[in-house]
């Protein structure tokens, strides 16, 4: 029996995918952090090129409405990031220039004109985003859509086999 295949070959994570992951998300009973899980694994293993921008180092510190994350799992994310499987776009000026014209023509906030002009960067496929706002932009030469299983279901593989990070927010820290 053939092994499945992965769904995305090249995909773009917006910040909010690996937010979901960090904050365990459980949002209308999607389980963001298991789909993160699977599609992290899946790139750690060689299946499919993981892309983000720069940006994304910065965003995932903090989101509005969340607290922060403590001083030894912001660490442990930063090493994460260092990860051979996610590859980094660059924040440059002709990024930041199509931002602006995403954004103008788009109706984006700025940080989403950012993710989007970096995935166009980057020849990404797809765009993977936990945003129903931003998964509205339209644009001919890529997807835009909310992550799912990166081979279509669950991998039953166990604990040890996830990217070993568990992120705590200070607010969990200081409740224990």
């Amino acid at each position: 029996m053939a092994k499945p295949k992965a769904k995305y070959r090249n995909p773009y994570l917006d910040a909010s995918v690996f937010i979901g992951w960090i904050n365990n998300e459980n949002v209308d009973g999607v389980d963001r952090k298991a789909i993160a899980d699977d599609i992290l694994k899946a790139a750690r293993d060689g299946k499919l090129v993981i892309h983000t921008s720069t940006l994304t180092i910065a965003e995932v510190h903090k989101l509005r409405g969340k607290p922060r994350l403590n001083g030894d799992k912001a660490d442990s994310l930063l090493k994460f990031f260092e990860s051979d499987f996610i590859h980094f776009v660059d924040l440059e000026r002709r990024v930041a220039e199509e931002a602006h014209r995403l954004c103008r023509d788009q109706g984006l906030y700025p940080n989403d004109g950012i993710h989007l002009a970096s995935a166009l960067q980057a020849k990404c496929e797809v765009l993977l985003v936990w945003d129903d706002r931003f998964a509205k932009a339209n644009l001919p030469t890529i997807r835009i859509e909310e992550p799912q299983f990166a081979v279509g279901q669950l991998a039953l593989a166990g604990e040890g086999d996830r990217p070993d990070l568990e992120i705590e927010t200070e607010e969990e820290a200081d409740s224990e």
